[in-house]
């Protein structure tokens, strides 16, 4: 540890003993190295003496590297203090002072958590009873008067997708403002015309299924662990002196009980280090958290060091992030803007003085691309993929788009062009695949004596190679078999006339002996066929918790209905709008976090790409409706596909509550929202930016759809930030054919 050479920057950092220290620190600064080496430095010193240092972070994936990384360190070091150290979410904080006094706020020690899925399944339920039960004509009702039938499907199809996440983000807004099923019931009961009449039956329903089940969810546990730590003084101390150093990463990302949390843990000892980065605070739109926190603590605390050396990216790149910075800081049009990004200049790594440095690519290595549509951008930007990844095989290469659904579109193309990628995103087509092979099973089961439905089964789920003719030819074959025949007359099956040391013959023959094997098990629960359906086929670890999932999802469905059948959970899993499999799929893939390879591909949202890097990054969809930059240009928030006077719901929703909560003319946050989005949207494209290390292509088109070329109406404009990151990027590759 003391042959650390630290950077500069780091300097002060590292010589941190005690009190209260902000750090701000860029996109590539090293800030899980910093905090893990200053942890290992105070336990070697035993600055806690007989207390722990707790390090808090909110990402689980965040969790295990934290604790790989800091017991290396003290492996390493030979330093001896394996237990005088915890890292863990803030949500698992908040569960431990729970659990320490349940009765302080009035709970058994039975109690368990709704994570994220079960959270989805319980409220996912809770809407559709609401919908089949008198509410489907008020869910209707908040839509635009449609009589085509194609768009009247597609608006109902989008504001399914929307009402899930208001409904969400209402109840979670009406908890943290003390605002509970009776008290709303009290406030609608007379002639209330609000949004909120209408969460009220969903959230009264909600908040009864976690009782019945003896469940809180993350709102809950944060509520109720401030709620104890307020009312309990001995609780409060029992923690206060339990750790003598609080260590919260990603704290841009923090909300505000969560700081009182926080705060009231650390206030004995007042050793409190917060690092992060408000430029990546990206999550605000969508979650209670808000970069004002992390801001009001930089100006509160005893000291505050900036790291603000990065040696992730090339100069170029970390040049372009900065003209961002300076833009936005300074010129950017909509003043109450300005604010989106903290002025902090990233600086580049001194050479020569052995620390890791900047890549320093042979040539300017930014550009910028404008395609006449969406699917030309896409197209063409795969094929951009494919020439870099010829050239330059070892190059990791990142394909940002604006949303998921994107996503899944980019995927196919990479499909067609036969390239190997990972696809992070809840419809993932890869992710999907095991959801959908239970899916083809279940068909199966269902109509076991249909050859059709065994071919299929096979097909998709058994037989793997990479002769699809030979498949083809041999699928073609058994088809002139009947199922019992193949299935439980062995001469017949092992006398088809094909080698039988190929891939097809082998997956042929393993299949028809698992669905054998499936077949004849007992179908008494439909939450253990499935679990038995998942061990039949040796799944790897994360596709295993997928299934495992899949059957409490069953289970819990089939508890609240006892005539679930086997259809009903094939119609399920090949429904593509479920939530309940997004959420599956996110919190599964999620748990160990994702590391671009070198030499691998990859394509995920912008918010995804967050904690990530790769050689080479495409930023695609640079238009002024996903970036926009003012509040007169169309937003996301407003929903196009409902009434103008209900388009932005969310924030009615929001002026409703603090109606409820200060009795006086609420905020306007219709105007509110767009200033916040504009400004994640600025954070969003600059963690974008900053992801590359030594090559940058931003791209936008002209249109949407192929159907709207030439159509004035349907032209979108390129983003402000496309077109002043352009005049950058083209001065500089002038200055370098100059320099030439």
């Amino acid at each position: 540890m003391n042959n650390i050479n630290y950077r500069e920057d780091q300097l002060p950092i590292i010589g941190y003993e005690n009190g209260t220290m902000a750090v701000p620190a860029v996109p590539g600064a090293g800030k899980t190295f910093i905090v893990t080496n200053l942890v290992a430095k105070l336990l070697k010193e035993k600055k806690h003496d007989n207390s722990k240092i707790l390090i808090l972070t909110y990402m689980n994936s965040a969790v295990n590297n934290f604790k790989g990384r800091i017991k290396k360190i003290l492996q390493d070091n030979e330093i001896k203090e394996e237990n005088s150290y915890e890292v863990m979410t803030i949500h698992s904080l908040a569960v431990k002072i729970i659990k320490e006094k349940p009765e302080v706020v009035m709970l058994s020690e039975e109690f368990s958590i709704a994570d994220d899925l079960q959270k989805s399944i319980i409220l996912s339920d809770c809407i559709y009873k609401f919908r089949m039960s008198g509410g489907e004509r008020a869910f209707q009702w908040f839509l635009k008067d449609q009589k085509d039938g194609e768009w009247r499907e597609r608006m109902v199809n989008a504001w399914e997708n929307g009402f899930y996440e208001l409904v969400g983000n209402a109840i979670g807004e009406l908890k943290y403002k003390k605002i509970s099923p009776d008290r709303l019931e009290c406030i609608v009961a007379n002639d209330y015309k609000g949004i909120l009449k209408i969460i009220l039956p969903i959230y009264k329903d909600y908040d009864k299924k976690l009782k019945q089940n003896g469940l809180l969810d993350y709102d809950d546990i944060l509520i109720l662990a401030y709620r104890a730590l307020r009312l309990d003084e001995n609780l409060r101390m029992k923690f206060q002196n339990k750790y003598k150093y609080i260590f919260e990463d990603e704290c841009q990302d923090s909300n505000e009980i969560q700081g009182k949390i926080i705060k009231l843990i650390s206030k004995e000892n007042n050793n409190l280090v917060r690092v992060g980065d408000i430029n990546q605070s990206i999550t605000g739109t969508f979650s209670s958290s808000d970069p004002k926190y992390f801001k009001e603590f930089i100006e509160e605390s005893d000291n505050c060091y900036r790291m603000d050396m990065s040696n992730r990216s090339s100069k170029d790149i970390l040049d372009l992030a900065n003209k961002l910075v300076q833009y936005v800081t300074t010129e950017f049009k909509q003043e109450e803007c300005r604010q989106a990004l903290e002025n902090m200049e990233i600086r580049t790594v001194p050479s020569g003085m052995g620390y890791r440095e900047n890549p320093k690519p042979d040539v300017y290595s930014i550009n910028t691309k404008r395609y006449e549509t969406w699917e030309d951008e896409i197209i063409k930007t795969v094929k951009y993929t494919k020439a870099i990844k010829k050239k330059y095989p070892d190059k990791s290469i990142g394909i940002l788009v604006p949303f998921n659904d994107q996503i899944t579109q980019t995927a196919r193309v990479l499909i067609q062009e036969n390239m190997e990628f990972e696809e992070l995103g809840p419809n993932s087509l890869n992710k999907r695949k095991i959801l959908n092979n239970m899916g083809y099973i279940i068909d199966f089961i269902i109509n076991c004596d249909e050859i059709e439905k065994l071919i299929l089964a096979l097909d998709k789920v058994f037989i793997h190679t990479d002769n699809e003719l030979g498949k083809a030819d041999f699928l073609q074959m058994i088809a002139k078999y009947n199922v019992e025949d193949l299935m439980y007359d062995e001469e017949k099956s092992e006398s088809i006339i094909i080698d039988k040391d190929c891939d097809i013959y082998k997956g042929f023959l393993k299949g028809l002996k698992v669905l054998k094997d499936i077949l004849e098990h007992p179908i008494v629960r439909l939450d253990i066929l499935i679990l038995f359906i998942g061990e039949k086929l040796n799944l790897e670890k994360e596709d295993k918790a997928v299934i495992e999932y899949l059957s409490f999802y069953i289970k819990f469905i089939s508890a609240d209905n006892v005539n679930t059948n086997l259809v009903d959970v094939y119609n399920i899993l090949f429904n593509t709008k479920n939530k309940v499999f997004n959420h599956i799929i996110e919190v599964v893939y999620e748990m160990n976090g994702y590391e671009p390879q070198p030499g691998s591909i990859t394509v995920c949202n912008y918010h995804k790409s967050k904690g990530m890097e790769w050689d080479c990054v495409f930023l695609l969809g640079l238009v002024e409706y996903n970036f926009p930059d003012n509040i007169n240009q169309k937003f996301q928030c407003d929903k196009w596909y409902l009434k103008d006077k209900y388009k932005n719901p969310t924030a009615i929703i929001k002026s409703e509550i603090e109606t409820i909560v200060m009795g006086v003319e609420p905020t306007n946050y219709v105007y509110k929202s767009k200033i916040d989005l504009i400004n994640e949207k600025i954070r969003l494209l600059y963690v974008g930016m900053t992801r590359a290390k030594e090559m940058l292509i931003l791209s936008c088109s002209l249109y949407k759809d192929n159907t709207d070329v030439g159509k004035k109406n349907k032209m979108q404009k390129p983003s402000l930030y496309i077109n002043e990151l352009e005049k950058h990027i083209e001065k500089r590759k002038k200055e370098v054919i100059i320099n030439e």
